[in-house]
Parts: structure tokens; sequence; C-alpha cells
């Protein structure tokens, strides 16, 4: 009886020995296949990745037309980042207020739109080291000259901003008295200013200076309100830390060899083209 009962407890010990060994080599590989977003993009063969393409030069249509080539700084970092991982690049052309929604659905990889890591983007997304940092104008029309000089004459003035962007909480937290009147894209404020409907536009500097290079008839006015760098980043899903710790790799990369330097003044040659 002793002997049986030896050989019965030695064979369940042997069972559970094994189960606990295949559990160890099979359960964590799969939870790493499942579980890693990079595995993910390599297994699919492409880099999804969101953008707004009506801010030059982050990105922008080469052409006036929309089914123009996409380029920019933010396109050429994506490209680099597709090209590190082995996988084609795909670009979604989405407005910007639904940039961050589309990342969250999983319609998108990484969102890369000129985007400040606010504190309320970061309820949504986490963020990756800042790429790319500039100040913030004010462009107005050029019959306007002597009459905005400072962000004080804008009181009582019709303020164009993009919605759900750093530029419209700026402007609400520095320019009193005045009305906003927020669009979706910067073109739709770009014809507002044209038509007389707005006396001013809040745009990030190599935003305005893009738009001003085009339109002679359009004027950048600086302010000391905006005078602080805003530093631009890329945003990935919560749970997609592996893909930002990769991300935040090539970004230091990219620095180092100065090829973002170089994404930029690329960049400023393609908006003369436009």
């Amino acid at each position: 009886m002793g002997n049986k009962i030896y050989f019965f407890s030695k064979t369940v010990i042997s069972v559970i020995l094994f189960m606990f060994i295949l559990s160890q080599s099979t359960l964590p590989a799969a939870a790493e296949e499942a579980g890693s977003k990079i595995q993910q993009i390599k297994k699919g063969g492409k880099l999804v990745v969101g953008t707004s393409a009506d801010y030059p030069p982050y990105e922008f249509h080469l052409l006036n037309e929309q089914e123009g080539e996409l380029v920019g700084i933010d396109i050429d970092i994506a490209r680099v980042i597709a090209q590190e991982l082995g996988v084609k690049l795909e670009i979604k052309d989405i407005i910007f207020s639904r940039l961050l929604d589309a990342l969250e659905a999983g319609k998108i990889d990484i969102a890369i739109a000129g985007l400040h890591p606010t504190e309320t983007r970061k309820k949504k997304a986490n963020f990756s080291d800042i790429y790319y940092q500039a100040i913030q104008a004010i462009v107005i029309r050029t019959e306007n000259t002597d009459k905005i000089k400072t962000i004080e004459d804008l009181r009582g003035k019709n303020i164009g901003v993009q919605k759900e962007t750093i530029q419209e909480d700026m402007a609400r937290n520095h320019i009193e008295g005045a009305t906003f009147v927020v669009r979706e894209t910067i073109e739709e404020l770009i014809i507002n200013l044209q038509k007389g409907l707005v006396d001013a536009l809040i745009l990030e500097k190599p935003v305005a200076e893009s738009y001003v290079q085009r339109n002679k008839d359009f004027v950048i006015v600086t302010s000391k309100e905006f005078l602080d760098k805003m530093g631009s980043a890329i945003a990935v899903r919560k749970s997609d830390s592996d893909l930002l710790t990769e991300i935040n790799r090539i970004l230091k990369k990219m620095n180092a060899e100065s090829k973002i330097e170089e994404f930029v003044e690329n960049a400023k040659v393609l908006t003369n083209k436009r």
C-alpha cells in the first residue's frame, strides 16, 4: 500500500512539474506575441500612421489638389520609423481633432501631426520624446498692419483657431474680449482670413511662415505671450510601450545623425513648390 501511495504521489508531482515547465515555455511566448505591438506591426507588414495633412512644413500635399503626394517633416520621420521596423508605410489623412480618437480605436498605429503632449492629450495616449520645437505667431491681413501690432490689439476682434489645438488654448488664455472662430482645418481658417471673416489667426510659426510665403496679403505679428517654444511628439496607444521605446530609440538616432534638421530644411523648400 505504501509503495502504491509513493508511486501515485511521484506521478502527480511529475505531472505538475511538467505542466509548470510547459506553461513557462509557451504561455509567455504567446503573451509576448499577442501583447507586442511591434510584433503585430511586423506581422501585418505595415506601419499605419495617422496625420492631418494641412500643416506645412510638418505634413502637407505637395500639390494643391488633395491627391498630391504627402510630404513634410512628420512624413519623413514616419518613413524612417517604418524602415527601421522593416515594414511598409501607410498614411491616413485624418481631421486633426479626431486623430487621438482614431489612435484609441486602433485605426492607426501612431499619430504624428505636430502634436504637443498636453495633459489632456496624455489622458488618451502616451507620447514620445520631443523631436521639434517652435513658437506661436499671429497671422493678419497686410492691410491691417497698422491696426494690429500687439496681442492687446486683438481685443474685440474675431480670432481664428484650429479645433482642439494648443493654439486654441493659448488664444483663449491670452486674448481677452475676443470672439473665437473655431474650424477643423487650417485651410478653412486661411479662407476665413482671406474673406475677412476673421481678423487674425493663431498658428505655430513655421506653419504661419509657410502660408505667408504663398500669400502676400498676409503678414506675421509676433507677441511676447507666444514666445515660449512648444514641442512636438509622436503619440501611441497607452498599451504600446514596446513601440514607444523603439520610437524614442529611432528619434535619438535621427537626432544624432542630424536627420530631423535635414527634414526641416527639405520641408521648407517643398512648401515653396505648393
